[in-house]
């Protein structure tokens, strides 16, 4: 009950509050006319108790003239105690009205303040009022709308200064975008053309190559095998194996590459009779363990190539002086198995050497593109890569997915 009360008393509003001080008043006032009257009325039923008593020894005519003497003074009574209570009930009205129409105004006024405080408020003059309290808290009003109107002003040259500082943050962004832009158009044409040379290098590099390669086929075949001329030939088919990758890279976005049956242990065979010469040079030696049975992948052959030459180049490089470098292919029911390992120095972060230009040795010849290149072609075509090293042997292992032979002529 108390907190309906409270409720309700916390939504009233100033209007209500007139209408329940007038009904009050009238309240009290026909209470007090009510209690006047009852206390007169009493009076009159003694007094005519009294004169009932009296009149008994009295005759008629003369007992009732005598009657209605109190009956009519307590009319009379009646009638000035309404008209007093009247009179005093609408002096209490009107006072009350202008009272509280004083307060409205006052009100009035501080409502008309507070809702156009957001803009210009007039500040309310004190003399507008009526009340000490009001005119009390019209200066707390005033000095507030003062403050206010200094924080948005203060508001406002923030908002012009920060504005102004976009402005010239958007300007200089614009330009350096436009410095960015020519700079990018710039470097786009400083790459494409380094590929076109790269694309002429490669292609005007492949003739002399093959020249040289030719001539020293013909000079072993006329003159027989030259000490020289081996190292020359290993050279050359470093040079050729360097040349291959840049020419895949350069065309491995440009060219489709179809995937045909390989057979994956002749393949590898033919790849190590290839290099034979180079890994003679270094003092090294191959050791093939042969699949038992033909070993087919689909795969395309561009690809298998890279994916071979730069494992057995990379063990030709790293592999220790005078030891055996042990290639071989497996086949299980749903996969072939290509794998090299040798005696080479541990690998510190297997998973780091293939990143582009990565190399742990930094001695060592080499861009550091061999295994970045096939562990982009790896990753093409789900070729599954395992690795493990230690201070005695290294190991790399190629998981291809087991295909068919037929149509093998292709």
């Amino acid at each position: 009950m108390g907190d309906w009360f409270s409720r309700k008393w916390s939504q009233i509003s100033l209007n209500q509050v007139n209408f329940y001080t007038i009904v009050f008043i009238l309240l009290i006032s026909v209470i007090f006319a009510s209690l006047l009257i009852y206390d007169e009325y009493k009076d009159f039923l003694k007094t005519a108790q009294n004169g009932i008593e009296i009149a008994k020894g009295v005759p008629l005519s003369s007992s009732l003239s005598y009657q209605d003497l109190p009956k009519t003074r307590l009319i009379k009574v009646m009638v000035e105690i309404a008209t007093l209570a009247l009179i005093l009930f609408g002096f209490i009205v009107g006072l009350s009205k202008i009272v509280n129409s004083m307060i409205s105004r006052d009100m009035e006024r501080f409502m008309e303040f507070f809702e156009s405080v957001h803009q210009k408020a007039e500040p309310i003059l004190p003399n507008d009022l009526y009340f000490s309290e009001f005119k009390k808290m019209a200066g707390y009003a005033n000095e507030m709308a003062m403050t206010i109107e200094e924080q948005k002003e203060s508001l406002q040259q923030l908002n012009t200064s920060l504005e102004e500082r976009v402005r010239n943050k958007t300007q200089a962004l614009q330009l350096k975008n436009s410095a960015l832009e020519e700079e990018q158009r710039f470097s786009q044409g400083l790459l494409e053309s380094h590929k076109q040379f790269i694309r002429y290098a490669i292609h005007e590099t492949h003739t002399p190559l093959s020249v040289i390669m030719a001539n020293i086929e013909l000079f072993t075949m006329n003159e027989g095998r030259n000490r020289y001329l081996a190292k020359i030939e290993a050279a050359v088919k470093n040079i050729f194996s360097i040349y291959d990758d840049l020419s895949y890279l350069v065309k491995k976005d440009q060219i489709d590459y179809p995937k045909r049956p390989i057979d994956l242990g002749e393949y590898v065979e033919k790849r190590l009779e290839f290099f034979d010469e180079v890994a003679h040079f270094s003092n090294l030696t191959f050791h093939y363990y042969q699949p038992d049975f033909p070993a087919w992948i689909q795969f395309n052959e561009t690809k298998l190539q890279r994916v071979i030459d730069n494992n057995l180049t990379n063990a030709i490089k790293y592999t220790k002086h005078g030891e055996e470098i042990r290639v071989g292919v497996e086949c299980s029911v749903g996969e072939c198995l290509f794998w090299v390992e040798s005696k080479s120095q541990k690998i510190h972060d297997p998973q780091k050497i293939f990143e582009a230009y990565y190399r742990e040795r930094k001695k060592t010849d080499g861009f550091g593109l061999g295994l970045s290149l096939v562990k982009s072609i790896c990753d093409e075509d789900a070729v599954e890569i395992k690795i493990t090293s230690d201070n005695e042997l290294t190991r790399f292992e190629y998981h291809f997915k087991k295909g068919n032979g037929e149509n093998t002529s292709t």
